[in-house]
Order: C-alpha cells, then structure tokens, then sequence
C-alpha cells in the first residue's frame, strides 16, 4: 500500500516499495510498538515500587537525568546517526537512519502509508532492553553516592525518556491531524523534525527528537530565537534562519564496485 496523492519524488517512491519489500512478512506495526511499550511499563513498574519516603532533594534527580539524556540523545544522532563510524555496531545504526530511514522520509513526505511502514521508524524492542541496561551503572553509583532512591529515579527517566522518544518520532511521521498540529511541543518537534529531513540540512541541523534543548544549546537548531519560543515554536516559520549552510549531501555509499546503494532490514 501506498500514499495516493502524495508530493514525494519517483526516487522515494520507488525507495518505500523496495523496502517494504524486504520487511518480513510477519512484521506487525501495532505488536512492534505493544511489546516496546509493554518492556518500558514493567521496567518503571519494578522501579516505582521500590521508590519509597522520597525527600526534596531526590526529586532534582529527574530533571538532571532529563537534560543529560537530552544531550545524549543529540549527540547520537548528530556523531553516531549521521556519521558512518567503522565500528560494526555504530555503522548499522548510521545505516539504518541516515540510508534508510531518509530515504524513506524526506521532507516532502513525512507520513507513514500504514501500520507496515511503523518498522522504518521505531526502534527494534531490544534497542529499549539495551538502552535500560546502559542506564544501569550510572543507577548504580547514584544509589551508592546518594541514594536508593536517587538511582530508582534514574532509571524511571532514562526509561521514560526512551518512550517520549519513540513517541515523539511517530507523532513526526503520521497523518497530520488536531493533535499533532495543536498540542504543544508536539507540533514544535513535528516542524522541527520535518526540517531535518531536508537532505541538505540533516547532517547540521535540528538533532533532537523529544525536545530541541540541546539543539538551542548547542546552535544546531533552524530557529533563531530563545529557548522558549524554541520549545513553543509549533508550526511557525518566521524565525527560520537565514544564515544557514546547505551540504547537500545525499543518503548512499558506496559499493566495492563504486555504485552507491541503500538497503533495508527484515
């Protein structure tokens, strides 16, 4: 199935039925994003229960863990997403974003066809398992230098944090409807989001997907304005800056026989 009217180029086009031809054939969108959503509820399930008598200072926790995972989440896409490194592990992640997923979105067209095409955008389940076992030792010595409670709740956010991830790139890729366009920070991260699939803009610009904190911080974002009007943007194009470098650098790499190709996973 395909989008019927749709401004996408025949090169996308023909991009999105390539690979939707090479996903399994017992792939489910809604079971993909039920069993990530099902591990992260039992993991802060298990972590709330062992929150107890938390005292003022425990709770400065969550927006410390907040920020740092705000960066971290920049930083991997900005050094790891969008660079191919020679490790094997970091390579396949470059892969799977920079030669798949957009080639599969672009600027143009951000939407998803149907349920099938969930699998171009949300992580693998293990990629949540994975993610909760980083955060462990950091859990580990906060507990320790702290507090049990302290470490409780630096799982509870890093875990969350994935979550409003995931969430935050579906909202970017589905039909536009109220919600999307109205409710706040949601409709910020849709435009923003949208920008960065503009080839020529991805490799420099708007690396955040839940929040574009980092991006302000760092000087990565398209806006030219305050932190606030940054997080409160929504739709808006008045503040777009105009000083902005074009790489145009388009997905690909190259073939031992010098073609370029993209591919995509089962």
């Amino acid at each position: 199935m395909e989008l019927a009217q749709s401004p996408m180029s025949d090169r996308q086009r023909s991009y999105r039925a390539q690979y939707r031809e090479r996903i399994a054939g017992w792939y489910n969108g809604w079971l993909h994003v039920l069993v990530i959503y099902a591990i992260g509820a039992a993991a802060l399930y298990i972590y709330v229960s062992n929150i107890a008598d938390v005292v003022w200072w425990e709770w400065l926790a969550i927006p410390l863990v907040f920020l740092a995972c705000n960066f971290f989440e920049w930083f991997l896409h900005r050094h790891v997403m969008h660079r191919p490194l020679r490790f094997p592990g970091l390579r396949a992640i470059y892969t799977r974003h920079t030669l798949m997923h957009h080639q599969f979105f672009t600027d143009s067209e951000m939407r998803f066809a149907d349920s099938h095409d969930w699998r171009v955008t949300f992580f693998p389940p293990y990629a949540l398992v994975t993610f909760i076992l980083m955060s462990i030792p950091g859990a580990l010595v906060a507990a320790w230098l702290l507090s049990p409670n302290v470490g409780w709740l630096v799982m509870c956010t890093t875990t969350s944090m994935y979550m409003i991830y995931e969430f935050m790139h579906f909202c970017c890729h589905v039909e536009e409807n109220a919600f999307v366009r109205w409710c706040p920070l949601v409709n910020t991260n849709r435009r923003h989001h949208t920008a960065h699939h503009d080839q020529s803009l991805m490799m420099e610009r708007n690396m955040n997907l839940t929040f574009p904190i980092a991006d302000w911080l760092m000087g990565t974002s398209d806006l030219d304005r305050g932190l606030i009007g940054t997080l409160f943007n929504g739709y808006g194009t008045r503040h777009i800056r105009k000083d902005m470098r074009k790489t145009s650098r388009t997905p690909g790499r190259k073939t031992a026989s010098g073609g370029k190709v993209a591919g995509a996973t089962a």
